[in-house]
């Protein structure tokens, strides 16, 4: 057959293969033997590397994983603290005491320590409700049809005083929650429910006291109820565990725990200075009450009065030890005494800026106080009632309140607001106290 002349003679020449096959030389047990040796020193290099990676890497790992297991933890636990029992004992040389040894043991809180801490807690709360009312205050008006309706408010009250003869308890309760009602009632279960009458007030303090009759209460309520205990606040620390009893998250009869988180905080009243301290509980407009101790005594009272923008958020408390002489005087309706100004302590700095030792700066006189019809003016600066010195605002309130509405005093205070030239002069002035008014 003749050869096709299309086809190119580079075509022609070459030689098509379809399948090609290719014969694997059979492995011998020497190829076997060296790739297990190569596996084994490449896992023993493996291994080498990993080691050292993992020694230089595991403490900062170990941080990190600490770090996170930390931040996962609830608001509760994560506060807690090994405590510390600490012994000192002398180290005895001879017959005498040379030094001492400061000895510690550790002990771990498990949450379990905690649960029954918080259960040891509740039996405080428990026992402080004993002395929690609920006051509810009535309001007569009328509906946009005009018709006769009531509205009510309600908050918590303490009792924290009983007449000599059973007869009257005394509870105190914010003045402005009760202020201008014409009901008062107080719920001591529900089946006791009673009228209450408004005794006496101070509306500089926010503070009132109502009374009721104890023969209106059943004996069950007679068995259950029990009289507050007022305590020391000014012996209590920043960190201390507290409870807040009454309605301190609005609620009736409700409870919150936190501790106390600062105590650097006064204000400065009308001839008197009071101490706040605040807490960690979150604060509710609608919430009153008191802070009491683990050993459930009242260190202080809930107050809205003195709250400024530093602490909107958290109670603000007014202390106890400063405002208990206060109470007393309401409760038994004793005259208090007026002079009719408000002053400032006096720092050190502003103390030599003045050429004083001591003393407290007159801020303000009151209109038709005693204090303004004697002559006294703001810039004052107070330096002795009748034969005592005065340090502070505290003391001032201290040294006027043993007297009576009427007496006289002699005031001696160093005028630093002359306008003829003058140096400053210490001057003296007679005053007659007041009674002091709600």
């Amino acid at each position: 057959m003749p050869k096709d002349k299309r086809i190119s003679p580079i075509v022609e020449q070459k030689e098509f293969n379809f399948i090609q096959e290719h014969i694997i030389p059979k492995k011998t047990w020497k190829n076997v033997m060296g790739s297990v040796v190569k596996t084994i020193l490449l896992a023993i290099l493996f291994g080498l590397v990993s080691s050292i990676v993992i020694c230089v890497t595991y403490p900062y790992v170990k941080n990190v994983l600490k770090d996170d297991e930390e931040g996962r933890l609830s608001s509760l636990t994560k506060h807690l603290n090994p405590i510390r029992i600490a012994s000192i004992i002398p180290e005895f040389k001879g017959e005498q005491a040379t030094s001492t040894i400061v000895m510690e043991n550790v002990v771990d809180i498990t949450l379990e320590d905690y649960k029954n801490l918080y259960k040891e807690i509740d039996k405080v709360a428990d026992e402080s409700n004993r002395f929690v009312v609920a006051v509810t205050s009535i309001v007569n008006s009328v509906d946009w049809l005009q018709n006769p309706s009531e509205r009510s408010d309600i908050t918590s009250g303490i009792i924290i005083h009983e007449s000599a003869d059973m007869k009257t308890l005394s509870i105190l309760v914010r003045y402005s929650k009760i202020k201008e009602v014409n009901r008062i009632s107080v719920t001591f279960d529900a089946d006791n429910v009673v009228e209450a009458k408004l005794a006496s007030y101070d509306s500089k303090l926010d503070l009132a006291i109502i009374k009721v009759e104890t023969s209106e209460l059943s004996q069950k309520v007679k068995h259950t109820i029990k009289v507050a205990t007022f305590g020391e606040s000014i012996s209590s620390s920043v960190g201390d565990p507290i409870i807040a009893v009454g309605n301190p998250n609005g609620y009736p009869y409700s409870r919150e725990y936190g501790i106390i988180t600062g105590k650097t905080t006064s204000a400065f009243i009308t001839d008197n200075r009071i101490d706040l301290f605040n807490t960690d509980i979150t604060d509710n407009s609608n919430g009153d009450g008191v802070i009491v101790n683990l050993r459930g005594e009242v260190i202080g009272i809930i107050t809205h009065k003195f709250k400024n923008d530093l602490n909107g958020n958290i109670n603000t408390v007014l202390s106890i030890t400063r405002i208990k002489s206060i109470i007393d005087d309401l409760v038994s309706g004793r005259d208090r005494t007026y002079l009719g100004i408000t002053g400032t302590d006096l720092t050190d700095e502003s103390a030599r800026s003045l050429d004083v030792n001591n003393g407290v700066y007159v801020n303000e006189v009151e209109t038709e106080s005693p204090a303004l019809g004697a002559g006294l003016q703001t810039g004052d600066v107070i330096l002795k009632i009748d034969d005592s010195t005065i340090i502070s605002m505290a003391q001032l309130n201290t040294i006027i309140s043993s007297y009576q509405p009427g007496d006289e005093i002699t005031i001696v205070v160093k005028r630093t607001t002359n306008t003829t030239g003058e140096e400053d002069k210490e001057m003296t002035f007679r005053v007659q106290l007041h009674k002091k008014k709600n």
